[in-house]
């Protein structure tokens, strides 16, 4: 009589001690495949699947028949060629990509990915600031620190409108008090404009609607950003934080040299008539003709 094999018992092997196919453990969702089966399946190396099982991407073997064997449920493959699709063509942290994935053995990104990997993005704030500081270098900005007081003793500009800048977001400083990068800067063109004696032609209710325009643009380029990241093109093989560095700095030059552009190209366009400006117009006063003088021959 046959000898039965206990149920936690290593599988019956073949020639050259490989498992045979009724060896391997099954589930109600079929059979599962040893290690190197599975990365077969999903085109990488052995080792690729156990670097993502220490990460947190993928589970530990569903079943293990002995020390040395055990087996995996086949459909991580699918999941491991997304993993790996994230990594290598969009170049995204596997931290962020365990984020972005639904739970295992599925390979589908989760629906809420977008706001995921917008609070990642949050998280490149450090190298876009560093982005926008290599731009100022360039433009030969000095990278110091200024107080309210110090700015208001040597700037065209009172402590009321630092507080107004503050209060609307344009401009504000730091947790130290001291007003920094874009905030410094922006202070400096207020002055630098009304010591130009351009004040009037340039009020600081002008900022408004420059900082509307400004914040549409912004947001059109982190939509563009996200949806590059996550189905765009390859990306080159460098560290997210450094190619949002360089996208910054470049995405700046790419803003001034087509507003250059646009700008002479709207002054050479044709006239043409302006809506806004229309609508801003007063309403025209339609006067009212006098009443025709009726004229009578006067009786004697």
């Amino acid at each position: 009589m046959a000898r039965l094999r206990a149920p936690n018992a290593p599988p019956t092997h073949g020639r050259g001690g490989r498992a045979t196919p009724s060896s391997a453990p099954a589930t109600a969702r079929g059979a599962l495949v040893r290690i190197s089966d599975l990365a077969r399946q999903a085109g990488v190396p052995s080792a690729t699947i156990k670097h993502y099982m220490r990460e947190g991407l993928l589970p530990r073997p569903t079943a293990r028949t002995s020390r040395n064997m055990a087996y995996y449920d086949p459909r991580l493959a699918a999941r491991v060629r997304t993993i790996k699709d994230l990594q290598t063509r969009r170049f995204l942290p596997l931290r962020l990509i365990g984020d972005l994935l639904e739970p295992a053995p599925s390979a589908e990104v989760r629906a809420d990915a977008e706001a995921t990997l917008r609070r990642h993005l949050g998280e490149l704030a450090p190298a876009i600031q560093a982005g926008a500081d290599d731009a100022r270098a360039r433009r030969g900005r000095a990278d110091r620190g200024d107080r309210a007081e110090e700015l208001v003793a040597r700037c065209a500009i009172t402590a009321d409108e630092l507080t107004g800048l503050a209060e609307a977001g344009l401009a504000g400083p730091g947790a130290d008090g001291r007003y920094r990068d874009a905030d410094l800067e922006l202070i400096e063109i207020i002055d630098e404009t009304r010591r130009l004696g351009l004040g009037d032609l340039f009020p600081m209710p002008i900022l408004v609607p420059y900082a509307e325009a400004v914040r549409a643009l912004v947001r059109t380029e982190l939509e563009l950003f996200r949806r590059q990241v996550l189905a765009g093109p390859a990306l080159p093989p460098r560290p997210l934080d450094q190619i949002a560095r360089e996208a910054t700095a470049l995405g700046e030059r790419l803003v001034v040299a087509m507003r250059a552009k646009l700008v002479l190209s709207e002054l050479q366009a044709p006239a043409r008539p302006n809506p806004a400006a229309a609508a801003a117009a007063p309403p025209a006063v339609h006067r009212a003709s006098p009443a025709p003088v009726s004229r009578t021959r006067r009786t004697r």
